[in-house]
């Protein structure tokens, strides 16, 4: 029997042959229906994972932006470094390449090579931007020091365990930030401050500022996201992991101790003892 008689020149088309090894269109069709549907029950699991590896990252970073600012502290008299340079009514001074120098500009050198200051699961529109200590490309970052802290020693304070010294942050009201008192240079997002202020709380502080929590322009905190879910991510002042939640974002003057309350407590040295 020749080739061509195994096929049936009557045959509807899209029929196999008798011991042909080739896929009909419905075939074809079959398979990518199933693979479609793999694929779709993969999404999920692939977003799970990704941002669970996002998240370890986040951390790793805290904790060697942790490390270079133990290495500033100890060769600058356990002082850590100021949060930026003052400019004009306080606020940073712009350099001339645009960008303020900042407490990132300061421990840039010290920083693992394998650590960024950008956590992986941040927008890019919630980056702030620092100076290059050596004058090249700007620093982009998605952490902030705690303004409290600035050219503060760290070894003598109380209860460093749970007091937040770098948190995950958002630059100038990003993704719906609480942000009440933007700097007009539009670069804030790499330090925390209060409501009421940028230098310093008092009894009327209530809130912290531009912690990475989106919906939160508004002050509304109870159906905020955080970076990670509900949460976000910062160290204390003694380098240990804190995880914040919206909540967190909401503090109270502490009158005994004349200083806010809980994970926002500030220096106590020379305060009120």
């Amino acid at each position: 029997m020749s080739e061509n008689s195994a096929y049936d020149v009557d045959a509807p088309e899209g029929a196999k042959a008798p011991g042909a090894q080739y896929m009909s269109r419905k075939d074809v069709k079959w398979i990518l229906l199933a693979t479609s549907l793999i694929i779709v029950g993969l999404i999920p699991v692939y977003i799970s994972m990704r941002d669970k590896a996002y998240a370890t990252t986040c951390k790793k970073n805290l904790s060697r932006i942790g490390e270079a600012l133990q290495l500033y502290a100890d060769q600058h008299d356990d002082r850590l470094p100021p949060l930026y340079e003052e400019g004009a009514n306080g606020e940073p001074a712009i350099g001339p390449d645009g960008y303020p120098y900042t407490w990132i500009s300061d421990i840039q050198p010290l920083m693992n090579a394998r650590a960024s200051f950008v956590c992986p699961s941040a927008d890019p529109s919630e980056y702030a931007f620092s100076a290059s200590p050596t004058g090249g490309e700007p620093i982009p970052s998605t952490y902030g020091m705690y303004s409290a802290y600035s050219s503060s020693p760290t070894k003598d304070v109380e209860g460093g365990d749970i007091i937040v010294l770098v948190a995950e942050t958002a630059n100038a009201g990003a993704m719906g930030s609480f942000d009440p008192r933007p700097f007009s240079g539009k670069q804030d997002g790499f330090l925390i401050g209060w409501d009421n202020s940028n230098q310093a709380p008092d009894e009327a502080t209530t809130m912290m500022t531009r912690l990475a929590f989106k919906n939160t322009a508004k002050g509304n905190f109870t159906q905020a996201d955080g970076r990670h879910g509900f949460i976000s991510h910062a160290i204390s002042v003694n380098r240990g992991l804190i995880y914040l939640r919206s909540e967190d974002i909401q503090t109270e003057y502490d009158r005994t101790k004349y200083s806010l309350a809980g994970k926002w407590r500030e220096p106590l040295l020379n305060k009120g003892r």
